[in-house]
């Protein structure tokens, strides 16, 4: 079993990547073997509308860095995309992510690269859980409709200081809880 996790942080060590390295850890102690992509040191630009994966099974023209992400998604079991929560949403990082699955609507992606699995960690500044989980929950359901199974939106809360969340030993719990049940 693979699992790739894709952080979406711009921050080196921020509570997204520090969570995403917990639920990882979690998944190799299950025996998969994992695989991290950090994307503020990628280049991966913007989806370009020119609806080339229409007609070219899904295949993404724009040649950057996004393409290793692709690769690995398509050999990967499963996803963990982690992401702080930058202004009610995903971050810009996330969303650049996010809005290039565009290219896996135009081909049958599960009967092309078989049944995945997908969780979201978000870390966000502010104690209300509920503050942003609709959004959040939204944002899982587009791969969902891609055909990923959906199996958590962890939502960790009041880490709005870079490193916060390492002394929260609920939220690391919740952050492995992520990594031991995309690995089932």
């Amino acid at each position: 079993m693979k699992i790739i996790g894709i952080n979406t942080s711009p921050r080196e060590n921020g509570n997204a990547r520090i969570a995403l390295v917990k639920a990882l850890e979690a998944a190799e102690a299950k025996g998969a073997e994992t695989e991290i992509f950090d994307t503020n040191k990628m280049n991966i630009g913007a989806c370009q509308a020119d609806n080339y994966c229409k007609a070219h099974e899904g295949k993404c023209p724009v040649d950057d860095d996004m393409q290793k992400i692709y690769r690995a998604i398509e050999e990967a079991d499963g996803v963990i995309l982690a992401s702080p929560v930058y202004f009610f949403d995903v971050c810009a990082q996330a969303k650049l992510v996010i809005d290039r699955m565009y290219a896996y609507f135009q081909s049958p992606f599960v009967e092309t690269y078989g049944q995945k699995k997908f969780s979201l960690i978000a870390t966000q500044g502010t104690p209300d859980a509920d503050a942003f989980k609709d959004v959040l929950q939204v944002q899982a359901n587009a791969f969902g409709f891609l055909g990923f199974e959906v199996c958590d939106v962890a939502i960790l809360t009041d880490n709005n200081v870079p490193g916060a969340i390492e002394s929260k030993d609920d939220q690391i719990d919740l952050a492995k809880k992520v990594g031991e049940n995309i690995a089932n």
